[in-house]
């Protein structure tokens, strides 16, 4: 009996032992699932964060790319991207730090979301500037060619040139105020629109008593001029209609002037002067050279002497000749 009872308690020993092994191996299996799963978790999580950083470095590079595109010779644009470059760079740094903190990922995405969306308004921004820019070069250049145009056409050839080379010089030195300086040029076009006249004739007429104009030399016998001026190609002119005003200045220095024919007053653009004028021509203009005639009827009597003939277009002299009466 006393062999019998010791094998018995042997056998609860093992058993004990053996359930308490069981019980350890399902701890450590049951441990290692959760260790296993927490690896997992770890490991998307980590995935997680890599793809959210590889998407900002992606998004914050293509975004220095697409600055650099814009970079040119424009200092203050320059300027601009380089302020707009650390801006993104604050803002990466930002978006890295809540990268670090895996719980922040989601965050961290709608951040690079709007860095992406800042960094399209930069770009919006810097190529309208840069748009801006180029327009005003552009509008340089062709004020460029329309100088070397003009110094050809323009009697006053050195005061329109000092004046177009002021308004390059001030355009290409200022890209602010470019209302005032719009401005600016609009005056400056405006003169260098003026179309002049050359080959003005004057030619005196006797009206005989059937009508037929008789040309005449004499001033005692001369009732009728005919003015005749060429009005000169101008590549700044527009088309349309276009008025002439036309002087006669007597031997004594006075304008031949009647009101009730047409005559009148003028303001001079040059200094604001007003300055009387016969009569005036109103011509199609074309763009190119053309010929225009009018006529003025003396109501008293000719005087003998050196007449002067003024030609005024936009408020400036575009011509002027003289002619003579014996």
């Amino acid at each position: 009996m006393s062999q019998k009872n010791s094998q018995t308690q042997l056998i609860a020993v093992a058993s004990v032992i053996i359930l308490a092994l069981l019980g350890v191996i399902g701890w450590l299996l049951f441990d290692k699932s959760q260790q296993k799963q927490l690896i997992e978790k770890h490991q998307v999580e980590l995935d997680d964060a890599e793809k959210v950083k590889v998407e900002l470095e992606k998004e914050y590079y293509e975004a220095l790319a697409d600055l650099e595109e814009l970079r040119g010779d424009n200092t203050e644009l320059n300027a601009m991207i380089e302020t707009q470059k650390e801006d993104l760079k604050k803002q990466k740094d930002q978006i890295t730090s809540l990268i670090r903190n895996k719980k922040d990922l989601a965050l961290a995405r709608e951040e690079i979301k709007k860095l992406k969306d800042q960094a399209s308004d930069y770009l919006a921004e810097l190529g309208q500037l840069r748009d801006d820019n180029q327009r005003l070069i552009a509008s340089n250049e062709r004020l460029s060619e329309e100088k070397d145009i003009l110094t050809e056409e323009i009697t006053k050839e050195r005061q329109v040139n000092d004046e177009l080379l002021t308004v390059k010089a001030a355009l290409m030195e200022e890209n602010e105020g470019l209302s005032e300086e719009r401005t600016v040029l609009t005056k400056k076009v405006t003169r260098a629109s003026v179309i002049h006249v050359t080959d003005i004739d004057v030619q005196g007429y006797k009206i005989k008593e059937s009508g037929k104009e008789v040309k005449r030399g004499s001033a005692k016998n001369v009732e009728l001029l005919k003015i005749c001026f060429k009005a000169n190609e101008n590549a700044v002119a527009e088309e349309g209609n276009e008025e002439f005003f036309i002087r006669i200045i007597s031997p004594q220095g006075e304008t031949i002037a009647v009101e009730s024919k047409g005559s009148g007053v003028l303001i001079n653009s040059d200094n604001s002067e007003e300055i009387r004028f016969t009569k005036i021509k109103e011509l199609m203009y074309t763009g190119t050279d053309a010929m225009s005639c009018l006529s003025w009827q003396a109501e008293t009597e000719m005087e003998r002497g050196l007449y002067g003939v003024e030609v005024y277009n936009k408020g400036y002299l575009a011509g002027k000749s003289t002619f003579k009466l014996n």
